[in-house]
């Protein structure tokens, strides 16, 4: 199931991982999250870690890998936007990715043509921050997809490329 969300009212900017993560906040932590194509911006003062990751995504085909527990301790009441990224939360051990797997954001046609795909098979959520305008977040069990949009009532259910045309 993939959701659209589009200036969320829970959020204080587009993609606002602060206010996302713990809706889901047990399945997050149980995942190990491959993260990539990351920029953000710090609007409530510099993480460390955060800096770290977007200064090891400055060249393509770059990611990292980390648990669910420091995805959600990193952003969680951090005020951090983030302006473009994937994040792929997978169960158990991630393997090394080559050049043409690891997941993007940016200049990714397939957001638009095959929206309900995953960027990695092995992703149970992933989570696609998109320009700063638009937030996607994809699940392979639809009943977290549906307990999600309890939380978040104005995401929008996206099946097909003419559904995220809808917005545009």
């Amino acid at each position: 199931m993939t959701i659209l969300l589009e200036d969320p009212l829970q959020f204080r900017w587009q993609t606002d991982l602060g206010r996302l993560l713990p809706s889901i906040r047990q399945q997050v932590e149980e995942l190990s999250w491959v993260i990539s194509n990351l920029q953000c911006l710090h609007l409530q003062g510099v993480v460390p870690a955060v800096i770290d990751w977007e200064k090891q995504m400055e060249y393509y085909y770059s990611y990292t890998v980390v648990s669910g527990k420091m995805l959600y301790d990193t952003f969680v009441d951090k005020g951090i936007q983030v302006v473009w990224g994937v994040f792929c939360g997978i169960s158990g051990k991630v393997s090394d990715l080559a050049p043409n797997e690891v997941p993007y954001a940016d200049g990714n046609r397939e957001l638009w043509t095959e929206p309900e795909g995953f960027q990695l098979v092995a992703s149970e959520i992933e989570i696609v921050a998109f320009d700063s305008s638009f937030t996607l977040v994809k699940f392979r069990d639809e009943s977290l997809g549906r307990q999600f949009l309890e939380a978040f009532p104005n995401g929008r259910i996206v099946q097909s490329p003419d559904d995220m045309l809808k917005s545009y």
